[in-house]
């Protein structure tokens, strides 16, 4: 059997398969497809082909079938669809006809908010679309890979609707200890105030209002989703917007969205320090974001301004790819064919597999030969290696970026036949989760995390071109 894991959020589902664990393309070449929805002639249009028509047919569009996930008779009488489980199902069927390919059964990492009438219902869609779901994972705790012992760990997520903060308790296990949902904080609300402040400056430096016609307002949206992907490394861009032969343009600025957010983004910072408040916990703390809130032009600014935090941004789809990670392990010892929900996990690292090209030597006769950083390998020497914030002097070292990372965090040598790290830190040098004291002999395979950061080092070796 093939695992596949789907991620799911209102805001844009998302599967991962394969091996390595990849994302897969689920609404044409899209990785992501929204929960939206328009009734047209033959049945309905749903993701992404729904958004494209979103603003042209305003009064159509349905996106809160997600959000709403129950069997109440619509509002809005439709001959194709009578509630918002109906609607969720023809959506559902589109991404499982795009991925089926790749897998034969699904895990679902669900938003904290679902409750045993939401899983019932995917179940009930996934026997008529003949899914094979064999489970549910909290999505926090899907999403979450690196430890942070010393940290009060909380997850931060946005949806079309609702923003979730979730304490994750880290322990042999890894439990939601509590959450808070806020539908005031949304991210359809936050588009529409962009939109607006962006044709209040179309109106000031043209005369031309995007949003009079439905079709200039479907554009403004759209563009508005390439400004954001531009707004990540620069921060203006050029915004332009047709009307029949008419063209016009302004010089969109970040600071603009990020001025237009303050509020929603202070209200945020206040259900944050009111959750540390309330679990009384005063030292330090991991922020986890997911791609989705990450992305908010400006939040992780303004999140790095609280006292000692440090951001820690998942990459997208990491609840999709983190229940094929440790499914295995989850369901273990679970006979017999009923769909379990998981909302804690074991949060023990396992151990480092050593590579299929050396399982016939043992872990003491293997040397390691660098330290793996990123997609960068480092030689191991008698010399020092240095790592920490700071650029090392003699340019040998591994400069790492973190709040919880000192300017010399801890430095790794060879002598003689091991490898030793020396810890020099504040937050402390973490190996396979157990903190350093002074100095520590490193075996092949073990991973290194520096303080509270989701930066980790792993001891590697690189095989000579000859060795089989």
């Amino acid at each position: 059997m093939t695992l596949l894991g789907l991620e799911l959020s209102d805001a844009g589902i998302l599967v991962a398969g394969e091996k390595p664990a990849r994302l897969l393309a689920v609404d044409g070449q899209n990785p992501e497809s929204p929960g939206f929805a328009i009734p047209d002639k033959k049945g309905l249009l749903v993701g992404n082909s729904a958004v494209n028509r979103a603003h042209l047919f305003p009064l159509q569009v349905i996106n809160r079938f997600w959000d709403r996930l129950n069997t109440e008779p619509l509002k809005q009488k439709n001959r194709h669809v009578q509630n918002h489980a109906e609607i969720a199902c023809a959506h559902l069927s589109h991404i499982w006809e795009k991925v089926k390919i790749h897998g034969d059964e699904m895990i679902v990492a669900v938003p904290d908010y679902y409750g045993r009438e939401q899983l019932g219902l995917i179940l009930g869609m996934a026997q008529e679309l003949t899914i094979p779901v064999k489970g549910f994972v909290s999505l926090p705790i899907a999403a979450s890979f690196t430890p942070c012992p010393d940290a009060m760990l909380l997850h931060l997520d946005i949806h079309l609707h609702r923003f979730e903060i979730v304490y994750l308790h880290q322990g042999e296990h890894l439990t939601r200890e509590n959450s808070v949902t806020v539908q005031e904080i949304n991210l359809e609300q936050l588009y529409r105030v962009w939109v607006e402040s962006i044709s209040e400056e179309f109106v000031r430096s043209t005369r031309f209002d995007p949003l009079h016609q439905a079709a200039t307002e479907q554009a403004l949206y759209d563009r508005l989703s390439d400004a954001l992907e531009i707004f990540k490394r620069q921060p203006s861009c050029l915004f332009e917007i047709s009307n029949g032969t008419d063209s016009y343009h302004i010089t969109l600025l970040l600071d603009l969205l990020k001025q237009k957010s303050e509020a929603v983004y202070d209200d945020i910072c206040r259900l944050i320090l009111k959750m540390r408040d309330e679990h009384g916990k005063n030292g330090f703390m991991v922020l986890q974001l997911t791609h989705r809130i990450a992305s908010l032009p400006g939040l992780k600014d303004r999140l790095s301004e609280i006292d000692h935090c440090e951001i820690m941004e998942l990459e997208p789809g990491a609840g999709a790819q983190g229940v094929l990670r440790f499914w295995r392990q989850l369901a273990d010892g679970k006979a017999g064919h009923d769909a379990s929900f998981f909302t804690s996990r074991p949060w023990q690292k396992a151990e480092t597999e050593i590579p299929p090209t050396i399982s016939n030597k043992t872990p003491g006769q293997i040397q390691a030969t660098h330290l793996l950083y990123g997609d960068v390998a480092y030689p191991l020497s008698e010399k020092p290696l240095f790592i920490g914030r700071d650029r090392c002097p003699t340019g040998k070292g591994i400069h790492v970026k973190g709040q919880s990372v000192s300017k010399k965090h801890c430095t790794v040598q060879r002598e003689a036949d091991r490898v030793v790290l020396t810890d020099y830190s504040d937050q402390g040098t973490f190996v396979d989760d157990r903190r350093v004291d002074g100095s520590i002999t490193l075996d092949l395979g073990r991973i290194v995390r520096l303080g509270a950061s989701g930066e980790t080092i792993r001891l590697i070796v690189c095989m000579e071109t000859d060795e089989t």
